[in-house]
């Protein structure tokens, strides 16, 4: 297997550093960018095999369009969106996106490293910081989470990413069971999924990983 690279873009310095820093134990290299121009060029010039990324970047691009970018590459890398923002819109985002994996900023030292090469194996981690279920606020999905997925369908997928029943999504919007089975399907349909349980297997992690979508 190739040695492992590892391009860690996010807008603050501090944060770069500290990545880079943990990662370069475990990894062959490791490499910096601010923006998207910069990590582009460096996803072109260096190939890594993975691409630790923010939701926000220095230049004002959103991680999320370079996240789509560059797994629209011939054997592009690993994707993992490494970040604070844990809402139902971001999360939405980036599975549209095509994020391999999906990490709150609440994770340990260990854990990040572990999912970074996990990742790179193939595996994916989602997790998504707090597990109460009533912690999500659906307001927060917002118009664009994906080209396809409209608002409603990203309100709904999200509730489903937190293991509500049709039943309990329709009693938390207000809609009737067979409107959200039917806006289920669609958003899943949209994502290039199959059911709840390919969802589920595709964006599950492993061991400690599996915070948010435990059953």
């Amino acid at each position: 297997m190739q040695a492992l690279g590892v391009l860690v873009v996010d807008r603050h310095p501090v944060v770069r550093h500290g990545l880079s820093s943990l990662l370069e134990t475990r990894v062959a290299w490791t490499a910096e960018a601010a923006t998207s121009s910069e990590a582009w060029n460096t996803i072109k010039t260096s190939r890594p095999g993975v691409v630790v990324l923010e939701l926000e970047l220095e230049d004002g691009a959103r991680g999320i369009d370079l996240c789509q970018r560059l797994k629209a590459m011939e054997n592009a890398p690993r994707a993992v969106v490494f970040t604070g923002d844990a809402s139902p819109g971001a999360v939405v985002a980036a599975i549209s996106a095509g994020a391999d994996s999906f990490l709150h900023k609440s994770v340990g030292s260990a854990e990040l490293v572990d999912a970074v090469e996990r990742t790179y194996d193939g595996q994916r981690m989602w997790m998504l910081g707090k597990d109460e279920r009533d912690d999500i606020d659906i307001r927060s999905v917002t118009s664009d989470v994906s080209p396809g997925v409209t608002r409603r369908e990203a309100q709904v997928l999200s509730l489903v990413l937190r293991r509500y029943t049709n039943e309990e999504i329709a009693g938390e919007l207000s809609l009737a069971p067979q409107t959200i089975k039917n806006q289920v399907s669609s958003a899943l349909r949209k994502l290039g999924v199959s059911g709840r349980r390919e969802l589920f297997r595709k964006y599950s992690g492993q061991g400690r990983m599996t915070t948010a979508l435990r059953g």
